[in-house]
Parts: C-alpha cells; sequence; structure tokens
C-alpha cells in the first residue's frame, strides 16, 4: 500500500487547501475493509480543494496499484442483499435515460456492477453492454443477464471499445472512483456516436446534504477521489468534449437494515445498537427514502471537440 499526491484533475494545479483532515490511519494497510457497500470500517484520507478551480478530492490517495488490486478483489455481498432497492435506483436512472434518449439505442454502463440497470435497460428496448472490474460482480451480472447483455470483464482505463460504438453511455456513482477523471471522460467520448449521451451519478459536494452535514457526511469515505459539484463537474465535461445539460438531486432507496449497517460502521458515534439491529430480518422490510448528497448528470457530445486542457 502506497499513498501518493496528485494534482487536480480538472485544472492541474497543486495549490490546495484542507478542507477536512483525515479519520483513517495512512499507516492502515488494510484498504480492501473501506471499500464498497460491504466495507467494514468508515473513513477517510484528507480531503482538499483546489484553490485554482474549486475541486475537492482526496488527497494523497492510494496509489493506483492498489486500487486496482482492490476493485478486482472485490466481492459486495450486501449490494446483492439490496436488489429490490437497487431495481429501483435503477428504474430511476433508467426513466432518466429514456427522457433524453430514448430506444432503440445503444447503451454502455460503465461499471456495471452486478447487472441490475443493464437487465432494466435491455428489457426497456435497448442493445446494453455492460463493462466491470470486478470479477465476482461480472459473474454476478452475466448470470443475471444471460444472452440478454455483453458484459466486458476489466478496467475502464485499460478496456479498447469501437470508436462511436455507443448512442448511450452511463456511469453511475463511477467518476468519483477513477484515478484519472478527465481521461476516462475523454475515452468515453471517444466511444459515444456524434449525437451521443452520457449519464452520470455522483457525490455533489455542494449539495444540502454535504454542507449540512460537514465532516459527518457520509459520502466522506477513503474509496471517494473525487467530490464534485455542479460548476467544477461543468468545466470537466466542458474540457473533455460535453456539454452539460441538467444536474438534478438523486434520491437513494435502503431498507432501514441497510441503513444501520453502515451506521455501525462508525461506532464511535453510534455505538453497538445500531450494530445489532441491523441484523434484525425485520428491518430488511423497512424501506426507507431520502437524499444522500449525490447529483444525477446529463451531457451531450459536443462535436466537433473545440475545449481540452
Amino acid at each position: 500500500m502506497t499513498l501518493i499526491t496528485v494534482p487536480c484533475d480538472v485544472c492541474g494545479s497543486t495549490n490546495f487547501k484542507l478542507v477536512y483532515s483525515g479519520t483513517v490511519a495512512a499507516a492502515d494497510s488494510n484498504v480492501a475493509a473501506y471499500y464498497s457497500s460491504s466495507r467494514s470500517r468508515a473513513g477517510h484520507l484528507p480531503i482538499v480543494r483546489c484553490v485554482n478551480c474549486g475541486l475537492v478530492m482526496t488527497n494523497p490517495r492510494d496509489d493506483d496499484a492498489t486500487l486496482a488490486q482492490v476493485y478486482a478483489g472485490l466481492q459486495d455481498v450486501v449490494y446483492d442483499v439490496e436488489d429490490e432497492n437497487r431495481r429501483y435506483t435503477a428504474q430511476r436512472f433508467l426513466a432518466l435515460v429514456q427522457e433524453f434518449r430514448p430506444p432503440p439505442a445503444r447503451l454502455l454502463d460503465v461499471g456495471c456492477a452486478t447487472g441490475l440497470f443493464i437487465r432494466e435497460a435491455h428489457q426497456a428496448g435497448y442493445q446494453v453492454t455492460g463493462l466491470e472490474a470486478s470479477e465476482w460482480a461480472v459473474a454476478r451480472a452475466r448470470e443475471r443477464c444471460g444472452r440478454a447483455a455483453t458484459i466486458v470483464s476489466g478496467f475502464l482505463e485499460k478496456t479498447d471499445l469501437p470508436p462511436q460504438s455507443f448512442d448511450v453511455i452511463t456511469a453511475w456513482d463511477v467518476l468519483e472512483h477513477v484515478s484519472r477523471p478527465t481521461e476516462i471522460a475523454q475515452r468515453l467520448r471517444g466511444w459515444l456516436a456524434d449525437d451521443g449521451w452520457l449519464f452520470l451519478n455522483v457525490p455533489d459536494i455542494e449539495s444540502r446534504i454535504a454542507r449540512l452535514m460537514g465532516k459527518r457526511w457520509v459520502l466522506l469515505l477513503r474509496e471517494h477521489l473525487w467530490y464534485y459539484s455542479p460548476a467544477t463537474m461543468s468545466a470537466l465535461l466542458g474540457r473533455t468534449g460535453f456539454e452539460p445539460i441538467r444536474f438534478r438531486s438523486h434520491m437513494v432507496q435502503f431498507s432501514a437494515a441497510n441503513v444501520l449497517g453502515r451506521a455501525a460502521q462508525y461506532p464511535a458515534v453510534v455505538g453497538r445498537l445500531s450494530a445489532r439491529l441491523a441484523s434484525s430480518n425485520w428491518l430488511e422490510r423497512i424501506t426507507l427514502r431520502f437524499p444522500m448528497g449525490e447529483m444525477n448528470v446529463v451531457a451531450r457530445k459536443r462535436f466537433p471537440l473545440n475545449g481540452g486542457r
């Protein structure tokens, strides 16, 4: 495990101001314990703001080799337990896509996890492809989708797909995890048709929830490398050949057991009661819907490309 210091991904500046001090020990070598829905520990490394453009980021952060090892080996069993609630989220995402680019269309879902969204998209009439780094999740997605979808196993940074081979690319909860978001956005742009659309979901550091909770915001996590706002996301998209079209707050849906299980990752705050309650079967049947400080982003490919850093 190695921590590295990196420049701002949007503007390249190395001038930062501390926003939140880290809450985990930099020497903690059990990095995987802080990643995915099945994490056993919650916390984050130092979080800073770029003085030049305002992008908020984890810095220093885990190096690329550590990230690759963690994501390839993830087995997120907690994710599977929430299938019904995640299906609700997938359907909301799908409704957003249909509003701007209804089927028929070729759709790539980057970070497709266990295939819930692409199955919904296929049933709605899209020709779907999923890309996923976790071998465990790829196996689950192929089992779930069968011949309805093409599931590509591999890391986004190292995957080669034909240029302009998709009309829609979705990346739900992805751009906060990747090492170099501008490079990823440029790569996605190349895979899109000239009239293609990009749909994202990312943490919004300027959301009301994030501002109210401050250093206790639940999305301040070691696995999140970037914390966007409409302004910094617009800058990233503009520099990589996209036109931002819409930003909107995202509602999540989880069982009460899941919410308490996440709370139990902060024992200093909630004690042991949440951990005991989270294992109660009856709480899995109670559904909670609330904003967590995330935003949906809709962008259109700008053609020809007339921007860039």
